[in-house]
């Protein structure tokens, strides 16, 4: 079974009112135009409008001087431990800029500067639990899950009513096969969303790993309803259905996922098996040729597969949840 992890990131949209003069303005300016961006899909041009954001809120001349020293601000990349060791006071819009900017750079694959941002966004507003949030999320991406799972459990206890978190420490929780604790995550997103279709999507996935694949199809079935743009979910459904050997819906769901994700190794190797257990060999091995082609990974589990696809006449092979 393929269990796939879909983290919910979180964007912080609410608008900073400023009493510092026009250059503030500017900065809450580029902010909002950073989070437009970054919605359109416009992920480089977001970074540039934070960035801007950034470097203009946290200017020393921004603020009141103390006692007649002028404060310092941060620079937009510095990684130094010390960028706000002389900070007193700084516009909250910095750690919401650096927090909007860091999920830009998280999707474009700038892992350990995304880290930095939200790093950063926290020491400067200790209170702002969407940074935990997405945090949480590099971290693991990273594969620093004991990171991840401490980050999430950081903004529960902030937000006990925030889905976020609990969706993704659920699913983390499931990988690391603490399957109780992940349905009880899951279930409270349920429960505070009712309309969050990956929390239903993953908790199939337990239910799988529970051998109780109807209830598993069931809760595929309400995740696909709600969002019929997830692959991973079709991928799961069409894994229980080919464990109860309905294998043309299942090669219809593993269709569907390659249509969402055509990049998906996995999809194509479980399709192939259906083909193979429905006795079409040669179209099963063409699955399976691009199921290796596009996922190096799984050729330990593909070679029986292609021994028995290859086999006169050909084998089928037993399905089992993992």
């Amino acid at each position: 079974m393929s269990r796939q992890i879909s983290l919910c990131i979180l964007f912080l949209f609410a608008t900073v009112v400023f009493a510092q003069g026009q250059s503030i303005d500017s900065a809450s300016k580029y902010f909002e135009q950073g989070n437009r961006k970054y919605n359109r899909g416009d992920v480089d041009q977001a970074i540039a409008d934070f960035t801007q954001a950034i470097e203009i809120s946290s200017q020393p001349f921004h603020h009141k001087q103390k006692d007649g020293v002028k404060l310092t601000g941060v620079s937009s990349f510095s990684t130094a431990e010390d960028d706000t060791s002389g900070v007193t006071i700084i516009d909250p819009l910095t750690a919401r800029a650096l927090n909007g900017r860091g999920l830009a750079l998280l999707k474009k694959g700038n892992v350990e500067q995304a880290l930095n941002d939200f790093e950063r966004s926290i020491r400067i507003e200790p209170s702002l639990v969407e940074a935990y949030v997405n945090r949480g999320g590099a971290r693991l991406v990273q594969g620093d899950t004991e990171g991840a799972l401490s980050d999430w459990t950081k903004a529960i206890a902030m937000d006990p009513k925030m889905a976020a978190p609990h969706l993704n420490r659920g699913a983390a929780l499931m990988q690391v096969g603490k399957v109780d604790a992940a349905v009880a995550d899951l279930d409270t997103v349920i429960k505070l969303d009712p309309k969050e279709a990956k929390a239903y999507g993953h908790r199939g996935f337990a239910w799988m790993l529970r051998n109780d694949f109807d209830r598993a199809i069931a809760d595929f079935n309400t995740a696909a309803k709600l969002n019929p743009k997830l692959h991973w979910v079709f991928e799961g459904r069409g894994s229980a259905e080919l464990v109860k050997n309905e294998l043309e819906r299942a090669i219809a769901d593993f269709d569907q996922a390659i249509s969402l994700e055509p990049r998906s190794g996995v999809a194509y190797m479980k399709r192939g098996l259906a083909l193979l257990n429905q006795g079409k060999a040669t179209d099963a091995l063409k699955d399976f040729e691009r199921a290796q082609s596009l996922d190096q990974g799984l050729a330990d589990r593909l070679n029986p597969m292609i021994e028995a696809a290859h086999s006169s006449p050909p084998k089928r092979i037993a399905i089992t949840v993992n």
